[in-house]
């Protein structure tokens, strides 16, 4: 039976902190079936986010009047969102990363959700370039040679951005890029809400041999506002079972290669 991804876990942990007002490490060990010092960290983690508040032996769900952070960040907004569809999407992703590659994996949470299913499962030898520093400490796998990328940290999406960066990609060759993307349509491609993000998975794109995006159904349609690159010069689109066939249509008919992970 294939692990959970983390992120996925995380989301299934916070869902039940909220419904039943707090959870003990021991009870999350045991429901989950993993090590204490995991439940640990899935809790530090959440606390970090401003999502729980951390107790002797567990956490509980922050106080009444305070349901979100003071200073909400749009990484703790999305990671718990489409939590299935971007497990679902990262099982298709991983059938796709050979031995002895080398990958870039982009900020995102489906890539996040990606980096948790390759490290539960690692392949011989594997070299992962990310600019996303949530990822970089979700490896935990000798053999997964983890390049974090130089450059500012955007604390709000938890992305490291700029020109060092942009300069630093530009210089390396993967196999394969993974991306996402804030919002696609067929008119606009993937897009995002930040030019330096644009930038980055733009050098990333130019530097590997192929390029694979990874988008869940919720974001067709809903173009951001900056393009990253047209949908049809992707060398495949993943997306889930979600996405309506009239969607899929569409953009297999414009030359989008497109698959769809199975539910």
């Amino acid at each position: 039976m294939n692990a959970i991804p983390a992120s996925t876990r995380r989301a299934q942990i916070l869902d039940r902190i909220r419904r039943d007002g707090g959870v003990t490490i021991a009870e999350l060990a045991r429901s989950h079936a993993i090590s204490n010092m995991t439940a640990h960290r899935d809790l530090e983690q959440l606390a970090a986010e401003g999502l729980v508040e951390r107790v002797r032996g567990g956490a509980r769900a922050l106080p009444a009047g305070a349901a979100a952070p003071a200073h909400p960040t749009a990484w703790g907004h999305r990671i718990g969102q489409a939590a299935d569809a971007k497990t679902a999407i990262a099982a298709e992703a991983a059938t796709l990363v050979a031995n002895g590659s080398t990958i870039f994996l982009d900020a995102s949470s489906t890539a996040l959700a990606l980096a948790s299913t390759l490290a539960a499962a690692p392949p011989f030898e594997l070299t992962l370039v990310t600019n996303s520093p949530m990822i970089a400490g979700e490896i935990r796998a000798d053999s997964i040679h983890v390049v974090v990328c130089p450059g500012e940290l955007d604390q709000h999406t938890r992305t490291i951005t700029g020109r060092w960066t942009v300069e630093f990609i530009s210089r390396l060759n993967f196999d394969t890029a993974f991306v996402s993307a804030a919002g696609i349509s067929l008119d606009a491609g993937l897009t995002t809400s930040r030019s330096p993000i644009a930038e980055v998975l733009k050098a990333a794109t130019d530097a590997a041999g192929r390029t694979i995006g990874m988008v869940d159904a919720t974001k067709f349609g809903r173009p951001s506002l900056v393009s990253i690159l047209p949908a049809t010069e992707l060398d495949l689109l993943i997306s889930d079972a979600a996405l309506p066939d009239d969607v899929a249509a569409a953009y297999r008919a414009a030359g989008v290669a497109l698959t769809l992970a199975p539910g």
